[in-house]
């Protein structure tokens, strides 16, 4: 029987989170009606074979008998138009305790009202500055707990935020935290207070796919206990912070001014919320406007890089099974401690262990990903042997 070459079209489809990547487009060299050729040339059709890359990818030529020639064809596109990954901005809502106690100064001494010297001044004023440093960097939101005054109501935390996450926030939350509605007076609901950021932050994950934190910044030891009254609540309120961390979104702890047994339960809430600081304590402890501003900028760092990239809708023609991955220009294994994995549904990829720290911190920066295409044989047509 005559064998007859088939031309296969190998495409790729780029997805760069920076600037686009490079090739050099090659060819197999025919060898022949029994297909002996192997070496590799350049395209004919390519004028500089180290040019940006080309919407019409990689031709490979391949010998392959025609009684072989099985499954789909497609073309040379493969739709491989080269598209950006965008990292979006974290969100992070700060849960911000307005206890009576924040009316004290760092020692534990009630100050008066207005006083610059109090936990809240000191918490606020650092706060204010952290968001004018990073507002473009961070969706920063604002919550208060608790939400009511006066006959009993020190307990309630409202579901609603005063401040929804967003860029360029910081006006917004400095107005929010000045208006005297929002002065510190109510009790600490902390437990509440973590389950209804939590489940505004979940809601949140259907409308966006921005990485989501919660940043619980208090002073104190949990109250409100379910039973009623102002005892400790402490147990529950580090399981409700846990429970959120279940639902995929991390807390943060900064305690200020907190030691002995508010320093032990912010201890573990760190650990609950998934977020600990490396070194004791393992919440982020402040005393200082200056500490809080540095507490809050190491967390702000930590969380404008991510590890998930999505693949987005795949196509007819994508092979999700061959996926070449580089980071920073440097080609990154699957199914390594440092490399990435292919998520459950095949809809996004994974970075690991260092790969996935440096990420985050941003010093690894570029992350491309290729996927290989379905194709199937074509006949090779005699006219194209010049080629």
């Amino acid at each position: 029987m005559m064998g007859r070459f088939s031309v296969i079209f190998a495409g790729t489809l780029a997805m760069v989170a920076g600037l686009g990547c490079t090739f050099q487009p090659k060819r197999e060299a025919p060898g022949g009606a029994t297909g002996g050729g192997t070496g590799f040339l350049p395209d004919a059709n390519v004028v500089d074979d180290t040019a940006v890359f080309r919407p019409d990818a990689a031709i490979e030529y391949i010998s392959v008998d025609v009684e072989n020639e099985t499954g789909p064809t497609s073309d040379a596109n493969c739709g491989n138009v080269p598209f950006t990954v965008v990292i979006p901005p974290p969100e992070l809502l700060i849960v911000l305790d307005r206890s009576g106690s924040m009316n004290e100064d760092s020692m534990g001494v009630m100050q008066p009202a207005g006083s610059a010297n109090t936990k809240w001044a000191l918490m606020t004023a650092a706060i204010n500055e952290a968001m004018l440093m990073s507002e473009t960097k961070v969706n920063w939101g604002l919550k208060f707990f608790g939400t009511g005054m006066g006959n009993n109501q020190g307990c309630t935390v409202s579901n609603v935020v005063a401040v929804p996450p967003a860029t360029m926030n910081a006006a917004a939350i400095a107005a929010a935290i000045a208006l005297p509605a929002n002065q510190p007076g109510t009790s600490t609901p902390t437990r509440a207070a973590a389950m209804t950021s939590g489940a505004y932050m979940v809601g949140r994950q259907a409308t966006n796919m921005n990485p989501k934190y919660i940043l619980l910044a208090t002073d104190g030891e949990p109250n409100c206990a379910a039973g009623g009254g102002n005892g400790s609540d402490a147990v529950a309120a580090v399981q409700a912070v846990a429970d959120v961390a279940t639902m995929g979104i991390p807390t943060f702890v900064i305690g200020i001014a907190a030691d002995g047994v508010a320093g032990t339960t912010l201890d573990q809430m760190a650990v609950a919320g998934g977020k600990p600081r490396a070194g004791t304590p393992m919440y982020y402890s402040v005393t200082t406007t200056a500490d809080l501003v540095t507490a809050l900028n190491a967390i702000q760092s930590s969380v404008v890089g991510m590890c998930t990239y999505p693949l987005g809708p795949e196509t007819m023609t994508q092979d999700r099974s061959v996926i070449n991955i580089s980071v920073d220009g440097t080609p990154t294994p699957k199914d390594t401690p440092d490399g990435w994995v292919l998520d459950p549904g095949g809809t996004s990829i994974t970075f690991t262990g260092a790969t996935c720290a440096q990420l985050m911190t941003g010093t690894l920066k570029s992350v491309q990903i290729l996927f290989g295409c379905k194709v199937g044989p074509v006949e090779y047509r005699p006219d194209e042997s010049a080629r």
